[in-house]
């Protein structure tokens, strides 16, 4: 018995002390630009700033309804909708939870609201490409849903060049 006790306690401390060397080096590895990895995930952030926060097609958009608008409403990109939507009271927390998950990692292209009141008066959906997919198909007809309860315009463009007249008249209608 104790002649395979020994070497399995030497096996056993082999394996722990290179565990702990590789841990060592997994932390500490890096120079100059090279990120520094830590194996703690908290410690770790692999973010960087994004070089634009809108594609060509929604800068365009977006500089056609900051023309439109003028100085009355205020227009806000990437609207997430559980900043949007308040949800009904449930009694239990974990049906909360469940209509939040629905939403919360959703957004819509733009939300315009009125500026004194920073009140919701419509939001924009930018059908471009991404919403060909079927998943994407599936999540529009959701948000569909959800406006059309909540009485809250969604206005649909296709992507293009967006006149501003053409922007006035879609909007005459929402806009008082």
């Amino acid at each position: 018995m104790n002649e395979l006790f020994g070497p399995f306690s030497i096996i056993v401390l082999i394996v722990v002390l290179v565990a702990l060397v590789r841990n060592y080096f997994y932390k500490t590895q890096g120079t100059g630009d090279e990120k520094v990895r830590s194996a703690a995930p908290d410690k770790y952030l692999p973010y960087k700033t994004k070089k634009t926060l809108m594609t060509p097609s929604e800068r365009m958009l977006f500089e056609s309804l900051r023309g439109v608008l003028g100085t009355k409403y205020d227009i806000y990109p990437q609207m997430k909708l559980d900043k949007i939507f308040d949800i009904e009271y449930q009694r239990f927390y974990k049906y909360y939870l469940g209509y939040l998950r629905k939403i919360n990692q959703k957004s819509v292209d733009y939300l315009v609201v009125n500026r004194q009141t920073q009140s919701p008066i419509f939001a924009i959906e930018l059908d471009d490409f991404s919403h060909e997919s079927e998943d994407r198909r599936d999540r529009d007809d959701f948000v569909e849903e959800l406006f059309n309860k909540a009485n809250l315009p969604l206005v649909r463009f296709s992507p293009g060049n967006y006149k501003i007249e053409e922007v006035k008249k879609v909007f005459e209608k929402y806009l008082v």
